[in-house]
């Protein structure tokens, strides 16, 4: 029981690659060996409309073929039409059918297979809108399932967990103005109400589902703005949750990412800013975090990130979606990071989720932009050109 488009291709240096998906910070990576990379741009890799609002991509095998499809989480604040993207194979996204009826105010999509029939259905989170379920049939067709009981909410993210060990997955919403909150799974792609997550401290915008303490339950690590400090919702078991807010982060932080970026064994989190200082805390002991580094330039503007080892040499690399030019963090093995700048569209990125769209083993970025095309950067050997 829970009690609580460019005239031609551009590429930007990149040592090395990793098979890496990544949704809202968290990482599932399947290394491969070091090997040298570029990122590349090209009209072709551009999709979706230029006054799309796009709030948040995320990737999965949506129609069966064996290659990763993009839905797109579109309007933010507005009414906008949220799509499926179909992958041709190589990564150009060709095909789209539209996902729902009606145009809304969505902020994020997240992709699982709720009614476990072995195909991905997709949950929506939407601004001040009930989430939505919508149930695939195996080929890519998404029907509308019904809205989530009493879930609407000035909402800026969720993710799927199973948060309280029954096998099934439960839903998580960050609200920027109301408490958090669980809907808890009930099967079959249905939902329960609300429970709100047991403290006063609103203003959350990212959130990643992780075990980040190592005692097998999935705990909760949000980042928040408006001046309130971000937070971890430590799972004590069967989802029964006691805050811990990270001492010193009040500010405006956007995004959470969770890796053990200093290689000490440990899980640590590194909150992204629009402020231009980034955060990395370092886990010292069980759910015990020191602020160890800081990174990022004056006037950066960061509002998504996603998690992996882009050099292929052991540790956990960062992609940044800013608002302006889009960013790699390499991490030097000790958890702090040098800047590389990305090719591409200079946009107001919102999201960014990272696999490998063209099946050739190397990790490859999508960009969630909004009132611009969305954007799939793939990663290409050094001799190609």
């Amino acid at each position: 029981m829970l009690r609580l488009a460019p005239a031609g291709p551009k590429a930007a240096r990149l040592r090395g690659a990793a098979i890496v998906a990544a949704l809202g910070g968290a990482m599932v990576a399947v290394p491969i060996s070091a090997q040298d990379a570029t990122y590349r741009d090209h009209p072709f890799l551009i999709f979706d409309e230029e006054d799309s609002r796009t709030a948040d991509v995320a990737l999965a095998d949506l129609d069966g073929d064996g290659d990763l499809d993009v839905a797109a989480a579109n309007g933010r604040h507005w009414p906008q039409q949220d799509w499926i993207f179909f992958n041709e194979g190589g990564g150009r996204l060709l095909e789209a059918a539209p996902l729902g009826a009606r145009r809304s105010a969505s902020y994020t999509i997240r992709l699982d297979d709720l009614d476990r029939d072995g195909d991905i259905d997709a949950v929506v989170v939407r601004d001040l809108l009930p989430a939505q379920v919508f149930l695939n049939d195996g080929s890519g067709a998404f029907s509308h399932a019904g809205d989530i009981p009493d879930s609407a909410a000035p909402a800026r993210s969720g993710t799927l967990a199973d948060l309280n060990g029954d096998g099934m997955l439960d839903l998580v919403i960050a609200t920027r103005r109301k408490p958090d909150r669980i809907h808890l799974g009930m099967g079959g792609g249905s939902f329960g109400g609300p429970v709100a997550l047991p403290d006063k401290g609103y203003g959350s915008t990212g959130i990643v589902a992780d075990d980040i303490d190592g005692d097998g339950d999935t705990d909760l690590i949000f980042a928040r703005r408006d001046g309130v400090p971000s937070v971890i919702f430590v799972n004590r078991g069967k989802g029964d949750f006691t805050p811990v807010p990270f001492e010193g982060s009040e500010g405006d932080h956007r995004m959470p990412a969770v890796a053990d970026f200093d290689g000490d064994g440990r899980k640590d989190v590194v909150l992204v800013s629009t402020g231009g200082e980034h955060v990395v805390y370092r886990q010292t002991d069980a759910v015990s975090f020191e602020l160890a580094a800081t990174f990022g330039q004056s006037g950066e503007r960061i509002q998504a990130i996603a998690a992996g080892d882009l050099d292929g040499d052991g540790d956990v690399d960062l992609v940044a979606g800013a608002d302006g030019e889009n960013l790699v963090y390499r991490n030097d093995g000790s958890g702090r990071f040098v800047r590389e700048t990305l090719p591409g569209l200079s946009a107001d990125t919102y999201g960014v989720a990272l696999g490998d769209m063209n099946g050739d083993g190397r990790l490859d970025i999508v960009f969630a932009n909004s009132d611009a095309p969305n954007q799939v950067l793939l990663g290409l050997d050094t001799g190609q050109d």
